[in-house]
C-alpha cells in the first residue's frame, strides 16, 4: 500500500523539518508513501479526499488544527490525524476528533515513529475482509470486518449486523464466522457464548448486556458475568491503543 500524507504548518522551518522526519521514517520502515506539504489549511481542505494521514499543527493563524481536522473528517472520514503543537491545553479537543497521536514541538522522533506504526496498523485492520454466504439467496458477500457491528449465533447459522449490508443470516455456523474474524483482527470480543461484538461500536456495557451504536441505531448483545472482566479489559486496551 502507498501511504498518502499531508503535512500542514504555517511555519516554513517547522514544516520542512516535519516533512524530512516523516519521509525518513517511512523510508526506514519500507513504507511506500506520497507526501505533500501545505502552509495553508484551506488549500489542504480542498484536497482532503486524497490523503490517508494528515499531520497538523494546531496553532495556525488562518485556521487552527482542530477545526481543520473537523473539516477534513467531513470530507474524508478515513483520513487519520496526528497533531503537532506547543500548546497542551488543546489536548482535550484533539481527542474529540480522534487523533492518533498528539506530539509536542520539537517533534520526538520515537513518538512520531510509533504514531506512524499506529496509522499503518489501523489502515490495514480497516481493510481486512471475510467472505460469508447469504442463507436465502446463497450469494457470496465480501464483508469488510470493520463494518461488522456484531454477529450472533442463530442455531445452525449466523446472524450478521453490518453497517453496509444491514442485518442478514449467513449460512455459515457462528464458530466459523467468529474464527474468520479472529484470525484477521483483534478488536472483537465475546461477551456471551452467542455473541461476538466489534468493540469500536460499543457505547455502554454492564454485567448483563452490551450496547452498540451506529448511525443513530442501537443494538444489544448479552453479557455473562464470567466474561465481564475479560470484556472490560479488552475494551480499555483498545481505547488506550487508539488514544
Amino acid at each position: 500500500m502507498e501511504l498518502r500524507i499531508a503535512v500542514c504548518d504555517d511555519e516554513s522551518k517547522a514544516l520542512d523539518e516535519e516533512m524530512e522526519m516523516i519521509g525518513s521514517l517511512c523510508v526506514e520502515k519500507n513504507i511506500e508513501f506520497l507526501i505533500h506539504k501545505y502552509d495553508s489549511p484551506a488549500d489542504l481542505l480542498d484536497r482532503a479526499e486524497q490523503y490517508d494521514l494528515a499531520v497538523l499543527d494546531i496553532e495556525m493563524e488562518e485556521m487552527n488544527g482542530i477545526d481543520l481536522a473537523r473539516g477534513i473528517a467531513e470530507r474524508n472520514s478515513r483520513c487519520l490525524v496526528i497533531f503537532v503543537t506547543n500548546y497542551p491545553f488543546y489536548l482535550d479537543n484533539a481527542f474529540d476528533v480522534k487523533a492518533i497521536r498528539f506530539l509536542g514541538k520539537p517533534i520526538d522522533r520515537r513518538r512520531l515513529s510509533v504514531g506512524i506504526d499506529r496509522v499503518i496498523e489501523k489502515i490495514e485492520s480497516e481493510t481486512k475482509r471475510i467472505i460469508v454466504t447469504r442463507l436465502r439467496s446463497k450469494q457470496k458477500v465480501e464483508l469488510n470486518i470493520s463494518s461488522v457491528i456484531y454477529i450472533a449465533n442463530s442455531g445452525r447459522h449466523t446472524h450478521v449486523t453490518s453497517t453496509v449490508y444491514g442485518e442478514f443470516e449467513a449460512e455459515e455456523i457462528f464458530s466459523d464466522v467468529k474464527n474468520m474474524i479472529e484470525k484477521e483482527v483483534n478488536y472483537f470480543c465475546q461477551p456471551h457464548q452467542s455473541y461476538y461484538v466489534n468493540l469500536k461500536y460499543v457505547v455502554k456495557y454492564t454485567k448483563s448486556n452490551v450496547i452498540m451504536s451506529y448511525a443513530g441505531n442501537k443494538y444489544t448483545a448479552l453479557m455473562t458475568r464470567r466474561r465481564y472482566k475479560e470484556f472490560d479489559e479488552s475494551f480499555f486496551m483498545l481505547a488506550n491503543k487508539l488514544g
